[in-house]
């Protein structure tokens, strides 16, 4: 058998997001690219062209396998975790570089989506940024605006609701394509017989080597509504916000206004799309994490390894060694927007060896009670190995992220992903040939 090699990173993008990564097949010589996010805040200098040399840097990694004789570099899978700014400002710059084939990304309905207009920065560069007609098109209707920009690309939105029912991969996946979804189609009145929205269920699998499990955090319906009537009370309307008054705010009352997005942002960014992925059914597994800094111009090893880990080592006990991604979610236990696993995906956390801090460390969001909790990485060797927890910030930020209790809890794990620094995870496996 050949092997199945993957390369993910963390990627450079400071107060923001930028996820991604690469999956090389020599089985079936087909490679698969895969985002989360893809964003920055641009108040900070040098974050809008470190995002733009990350995209660059991202378009012309290694790519030693073609799916078709086209020069079009694809992404097959692009995952938005949230509508705020600084996780979306890239999708332009995505677009104008690849093939976007396919967009998984919570369902939200447009009075959840207008609050994300206040997380536009006050100064931005088009170049390197959505604009504010672009972000506001991108608000108003995301679907218009992705087939506005990304010809042929499909949108599968997810309903953030309780039925979790996971389906797992398919044994016999020769009919279903080489990339196949499994989840619960919605077919309720309004959203049409075409409509691709799903339960909260909804996973991607390759074949049976590599799973992407989704899982949606709803929006907490009175913390909206709060900030709602305090805007609302700003512009002395009594009807509910248009998409026209969040634009009459941006511009003649914007400072009043982030004060009351801000007041309640930790609540606000508490749902999301969070994403869990790594490969499956390893006969032979090998990972290797390293990662690079401009701070100090060096490059070194950092978190999990094998020990022998310049060879395969057999994988007797099924590890899958997944990627954890949280988004802006939130662990806070006193916070009614606290993210509830259902018990299927919870199972699932004990091979974590790479988690996401959700919401940039932000204290808001942070209990370290309730991610003990989760068992994360709880199935790995801690004589071998340890789980590593990113946080990614911008540096010169002035939302104190990280907050301290998060830097104090994961010190021992903790890695900064910042504007200057990248985390890099890397695979190479051995699927079992009866799988």
């Amino acid at each position: 058998m050949k092997p199945m090699k993957a390369k993910f990173s963390f990627h450079k993008a400071g107060q923001g997001l930028f996820y991604g990564g690469r999956i090389w097949d020599y089985q079936e010589e087909k490679t698969t690219t895969v985002v989360y996010d893809c964003g920055t805040s641009s108040f900070i200098n040098g974050n809008k062209s470190a995002l733009t040399n990350e995209i660059n840097n991202f378009k012309h990694l290694n790519y030693p396998l073609k799916n078709d004789n086209s020069n079009e570099i694809e992404i097959e899978l692009l995952f938005i975790s949230h509508l705020d700014y600084d996780h979306v400002s890239g999708l332009g710059q995505l677009f104008e570089n690849f093939k976007v084939k396919n967009i998984i990304l919570p369902y939200l309905e447009i009075r959840e989506r207008t609050f994300s207009l206040l997380s536009f920065p006050d100064d931005i560069d088009p170049t390197y940024s959505l604009s504010l007609d672009d972000y506001i098109s991108f608000i108003e209707s995301p679907t218009d605006f992705i087939k506005e920009k990304s010809e042929g690309t499909k949108l599968f939105f997810i309903k953030p609701n309780k039925n979790n029912e996971y389906e797992g991969y398919a044994s016999n996946n020769n009919n279903l394509g080489y990339i196949y979804r499994r989840g619960t189609r919605i077919t309720e009145e309004g959203l049409g017989e075409e409509s691709n929205v799903f339960d909260n269920n909804l996973q991607f699998f390759i074949q049976n080597k590599w799973e992407f499990t989704t899982y949606v955090q709803g929006v907490n319906e009175g913390v909206v509504n709060k900030l709602h009537e305090g805007l609302k009370s700003l512009l002395k309307i009594k009807d509910d916000l248009t998409i026209d008054d969040l634009k009459q705010l941006l511009t003649s009352k914007r400072k009043k206004a982030r004060e009351y997005y801000l007041k309640h942002i930790g609540e606000i960014n508490a749902h999301g799309l969070v994403l869990l992925h790594g490969p499956i059914n390893a006969e032979y597994l090998h990972t290797h994490i390293d990662s690079s800094s401009e701070l100090n111009d060096r490059h070194h090893d950092f978190g999990y390894r094998n020990k022998n880990h310049d060879s395969f080592f057999e994988n007797k006990n099924n590890l899958t060694l997944k990627t954890l991604l949280f988004g802006d979610t939130s662990l806070r236990d006193n916070n009614e927007s606290k993210i509830n696993f259902p018990d299927k995906f919870k199972d699932k956390l004990t091979a974590v060896h790479v988690v996401q801090v959700p919401h940039h460390g932000a204290s808001k969001n942070w209990c370290f009670e309730e991610f003990k909790l989760l068992n994360i990485g709880s199935d790995i060797n801690r004589w071998e190995n340890e789980v590593v927890s990113v946080c990614n910030f911008g540096y010169g930020n002035t939302y104190g992220h990280p907050s301290h209790n998060v830097l104090n809890d994961l010190r021992a794990t903790i890695f900064l992903n910042t504007q200057f620094s990248r985390l890099n995870i890397k695979y190479c496996c051995i699927i079992h040939k009866t799988s």
